[in-house]
C-alpha cells in the first residue's frame, strides 16, 4: 500500500468518526462527562486533575485499555499516540526509542510512581524492559515540563503507574504463549492487614523473538519481573509507602548478548499539615545496569533523588513549591567520568477564575555540570461553554548531554552544549457524554539539540539547532457496546543549517482502534500507520512507511477465567523503524486468566 494512500485514509478515517461521533453525540445530554473519555490525569499538574480541565494536552491509557489490547511491550500502547513517535532496533527487548514532539529521544522524560528512569550513559529511557504487566495506568503528557520534572522534559514526560496496595484482597494469575517460542506467567496478590496494605506480583516472558536483521538467526529475550508495594495508613491522615520493583534478564541481538537489570526503590511520606496544606516527601534510586556476556563490557547507572513538595489550597486556587536534589552515578568500562548532582526548586500556582484559569510555572535548577538554568511556563485555559475549551501554553526546557555524549571514546565531545528549548502552543478540546475530540499545534525551538550522527564524515554527537512545528488531532467515543480511538499527528522536524528532516521522526503518523464489548467479552482492533522517516541527519535516505494491524478477542468462559487471543502484526508487515532492524512478523498468542476478587 502506497504510504501517501494509507495516511490518507488513517486521516479519511479520523474525520469520518468525528462526523459521525458528533452525528451520535449531538442527540444527547452534554451535562456528565465520562470518566472514561476524561480521567484524572496526575502527570501534568503533580495533583490530579481532569484531562478535560487540564491546560497540557495529555493522553491517558488505564488499565482496561491495557488489557483489551493485550501489549506485549510498552511500545505497543505508545506507537503513533498523538505527538509521540517510536523508534525500535527490532522487537522483543531490543532497544526502544520514543521521541515527543520532534525533540531528542533523550528529551522524553520517563517516571515509574514518580520515580525517574533513565541511563545516564545512553539518556534514553528503558522502556523495553518495563513489562506491561506491571503497568496499571499510563499517562502521556505533551511538551516541556521541565519546571516540574526538571531536565530531559523537553518533548513530553511519560508516566507509568504502578499496581497500587489496596484494601480490597486480590488475586490474579495469568500464563500464556504463542509465535517465536513465547511463554508468559504472572501472578499478583494484594490485600490488607489492618491499617498495612500490600502488593506482590512476579512473572516471567521468555520468547525466541523474531528475525531482526536480514540474513541473520531470530534473537531472543527473557525476563523476569517482581514487585512489592505496600503502604501504611496512621491516624491524621499520615501514609508511609514503599515498592521495589525489579526487571532483570537476557537480551540476544546479532552477535552477542547482554544481562540488564533495572530496579526502583522508593520510599515515601505524605501528610496533611492542615486542612489548606499537604505535603510529601519522596526518597528514590533507579539502577539502569547493562553487561555485555562475550566481553564483560558494563554500562550501569544509578541515579537517587530526594524530593520535596507542598501544595497549598486557597479557595478555588491551588499552590504547589517544593525542592529536588538528585546525582547521577556511573560505572563503565569504556570511560569513566565524574558524578553529576543537580539541586532545584520549583514552584507552580493554579488560579480558577470561573471560565479562565491559569497556570504559572517557574523552576531554578542548579547543575554540578552546566551551572544554573532557569525554566519557566505559563498556560491559559477558556471554557466556551459546556462543551468547547480553548488552552495556550509557553514552556522552557533543557536537557543536558548525557554521558555517552560527553565522554564516549574518539566520538564523545567534552564541549558539548546543553539543549534549551521553547514551545508555543495553542488547543481545543469538545467534550461531550459519549464523544471528545482535541486538537493542538504547536511551534517548539530546540537550541543546540545532541544528535547522533555521521554527517560530517565521522559518527559522533552534535549540536544542531531546529525549528519544530506540528498538528496533534485526537478523538474518542463510548457509545452503547462500542469504543473507538482516533488519533493523527503531522510533523515538520528540520535541521535548521542543513534542512534536512531529523531522524527516526515520521511526518504523519496515525492510530486508529475499535472494540465490540460483549456480555462476556470483546472483540478488537488496532491499526497502525506512519510515512517515511530519515534514517540518520544529513541524509537523503528514508525508510519506507507502514501499515499494521493489531486483532484481539477475549471471553470469560468460566466464573473467574478468562481467556485472551492477539494476532500482532496481522498484515505480515515487513517494517522498519530503525535502519537494519525489522520488527517482528505476524504473531498469534493465547493467554488464560484467574482472577479471584
Amino acid at each position: 500500500m502506497n504510504i501517501l494512500c494509507a495516511s490518507s485514509a488513517f486521516t479519511t478515517s479520523f474525520v469520518a468518526l468525528s462526523v459521525i461521533s458528533t452525528g451520535v453525540v449531538h442527540a444527547n445530554s452534554v451535562s456528565d462527562q465520562s470518566t472514561l473519555l476524561s480521567p484524572l490525569v496526575i502527570t501534568a499538574t503533580l495533583t490530579p486533575v481532569s484531562v478535560s480541565d487540564s491546560l497540557s494536552s495529555v493522553t491517558v491509557i488505564n488499565r482496561e485499555e491495557i488489557i483489551a489490547q493485550q501489549a506485549q511491550e510498552m511500545s505497543e500502547l505508545l506507537a503513533a499516540q498523538p505527538g509521540v513517535d517510536v523508534s525500535s532496533n527490532g522487537g522483543y527487548g531490543k532497544t526502544t526509542s520514543v521521541y515527543m514532539r520532534g525533540a531528542s529521544s533523550e528529551s522524553t522524560k520517563f517516571l515509574l510512581d514518580g520515580i525517574p528512569l533513565y541511563s545516564a550513559t545512553s539518556g534514553g529511557a528503558p522502556f523495553e524492559n518495563i513489562p506491561t504487566s506491571l503497568i496499571d495506568r499510563l499517562e502521556i503528557v505533551r511538551g516541556p515540563k521541565a519546571t516540574l520534572y526538571g531536565a530531559d522534559a523537553a518533548g513530553g514526560v511519560i508516566q507509568a503507574f504502578l499496581p497500587q496496595a489496596g484494601d480490597e484482597a486480590k488475586m490474579n494469575v495469568s500464563a500464556g504463549g504463542g509465535s517465536f517460542g513465547t511463554k508468559t506467567i504472572d501472578a499478583t496478590v494484594s490485600g490488607a492487614q489492618g491499617n498495612t496494605q500490600y502488593l506482590l506480583s512476579a512473572g516471567t516472558f521468555e520468547t525466541d523473538g523474531d528475525i531482526v536483521k536480514k540474513d541473520e538467526d531470530s534473537q531472543g529475550y527473557d525476563n523476569e519481573n517482581w514487585l512489592l508495594n505496600v503502604g501504611q495508613k496512621f491516624d491524621g491522615g499520615v501514609r508511609v509507602s514503599g515498592l521495589i520493583m525489579n526487571s532483570n534478564g537476557r537480551n540476544h541481538y546479532v552477535g552477542d548478548e547482554n544481562d540488564y537489570q533495572v530496579q526502583v526503590i522508593g520510599l515515601g511520606v505524605s501528610l496533611p499539615i492542615t486542612d489548606q496544606w499537604d505535603t510529601e516527601l519522596k526518597l528514590s534510586q533507579s539502577r539502569n545496569e547493562s553487561t555485555t556476556v562475550s566481553s564483560g563490557d558494563t554500562y550501569d547507572t544509578k541515579t537517587q533523588t530526594a524530593r520535596w513538595s507542598n501544595t497549598l489550597w486557597a479557595g478555588d486556587h491551588e499552590y504547589v513549591v517544593g525542592a529536588e536534589t538528585s546525582e547521577d552515578s556511573i560505572d563503565v568500562t569504556k570511560y569513566q567520568a565524574p558524578n553529576r548532582n543537580n539541586n532545584a526548586v520549583f514552584a507552580q500556582s493554579q488560579f480558577d477564575f470561573g471560565a479562565t484559569s491559569l497556570q504559572l510555572n517557574l523552576r531554578q535548577d542548579h547543575n554540578s555540570a552546566y551551572g544554573d538554568s532557569t525554566t519557566g511556563g505559563v498556560a491559559v485555559g477558556y471554557r466556551l461553554d459546556d462543551v468547547y475549551t480553548l488552552r495556550t501554553s509557553y514552556g522552557k526546557a533543557f536537557e543536558a548531554p548525557t554521558f555517552n555524549d560527553l565522554y564516549y571514546p574518539s566520538s564523545g565531545d567534552p564541549t558539548l552544549k546543553a539543549t534549551k528549548s521553547e514551545t508555543v502552543e495553542v488547543g481545543i478540546r469538545a467534550d461531550y457524554n459519549h464523544f471528545y475530540w482535541d486538537a493542538a499545534v504547536f511551534d517548539a525551538s530546540y537550541g543546540d539539540m545532541v544528535i547522533w550522527s555521521n554527517y560530517t564524515g565521522a559518527w559522533a554527537a552534535y549540536n544542531v539547532d531546529s525549528n519544530v512545528q506540528g498538528v496533534e488531532l485526537a478523538s474518542g467515543v463510548t457509545l452503547d457496546q462500542w469504543q473507538l480511538r482516533a488519533a493523527f499527528t503531522w510533523l515538520d522536524a528540520k535541521d535548521n543549517d542543513t534542512g534536512f528532516q531529523l531522524p527516526k521522526r515520521a511526518q504523519r503518523s496515525a492510530r486508529l482502534s475499535a472494540d465490540r464489548l460483549f456480555e462476556k467479552g470483546r472483540v478488537g482492533m488496532t491499526l497502525l500507520g506512519a510515512d517515511g522517516r530519515a534514517t540518520t541527519l544529513g541524509s537523503d535516505e528514508t525508510l519506507s512507511g507502514y501499515v499494521t494491524m493489531n486483532l484481539r478477542a477475549s471471553y470469560d468462559f468460566a466464573t473467574d477465567w478468562n481467556a485472551e487471543l492477539s494476532v500482532k502484526n496481522a498484515f505480515d508487515k515487513e517494517y522498519q523503524t530503525a535502519k537494519g532492524y525489522f520488527n517482528p512478523g505476524r504473531g498469534v498468542f493465547l493467554t488464560f486468566n484467574y482472577s479471584v476478587f
